[in-house]
């Protein structure tokens, strides 16, 4: 009787574990899926020379606003310190431009696509999270950009993307640490204030600047 239930406490310890990895490839391809549907409709609608750059933008942010969580990025670049720091009012006033910033950025971004392909690479789950690496094909040669996703509400959605080895979140961050450590949250507000072309001096770690953001989900 023993070795009966042993075999079968271990008989079903593998059919869950099955179970759970067949759960896990399934999210990897629906993720995979998706963020391809997103890009290949920016793609898509950059080619369409009859369109103007302001139909682009509006039709371009259309397809990327519900995949890509704008205000937990923007709390996840300003970090739980500097956060906790602001009161419920500038926390909205901060969320408000980072996000305004980061569209006008982006959209800026997309008026330079030319010719470019996108590969996509197997879709990678940590923590519960879903990474999924792509490479932009350029005459230049290939940019790698990692999107990171995560699960808010049922709905898989992109809170960071690194772009060869450098992520949004901790680009910001340092940028946005440097400014609070020398300067006031007023200082930080003028600073996302400034147009997408005036970006903020290169970051600290590594003198990096924010990276720019690639044609198709952020």
């Amino acid at each position: 009787m023993k070795n009966y239930l042993l075999r079968a406490g271990l008989a079903t310890a593998l059919a869950l574990t099955v179970v759970s990895a067949a759960f896990a490839d399934e999210r990897n391809v629906a993720v995979e899926t998706l963020l391809k549907t997103k890009i290949e409709a920016v793609l898509s609608i950059l080619r369409q020379a009859n369109l103007t750059d302001d139909v682009k933008r509006q039709q371009v942010m259309e397809v990327i606003s519900p995949v890509i969580n704008f205000p937990l990025m923007a709390k996840l670049t300003l970090g739980k310190e500097n956060w906790a720091r602001l009161t419920p009012e500038e926390r909205t006033r901060f969320v408000d431009l980072f996000v305004e910033r980061l569209k006008s950025s982006y959209l800026d971004k997309t008026t330079l696509f030319s010719d470019q392909t996108v590969t996509y690479a197997t879709a990678v789950e940590e923590a519960g999270k879903i990474h999924v690496p792509t490479k932009i094909l350029t005459k230049d040669g290939a940019i790698e950009v990692i999107y990171r996703f995560y699960a808010a509400n049922d709905q898989w959605q992109v809170y960071d993307v690194e772009i060869d080895g450098v992520s949004f979140i901790k680009s910001y961050r340092a940028q946005f640490d440097e400014v609070l450590k020398n300067g006031t949250v007023a200082d930080l507000f003028a600073e996302l204030s400034k147009t997408a072309e005036n970006e903020a001096p290169a970051v600290e770690a590594g003198n990096q600047s924010p990276p720019e953001a690639p044609a198709g989900v952020q």
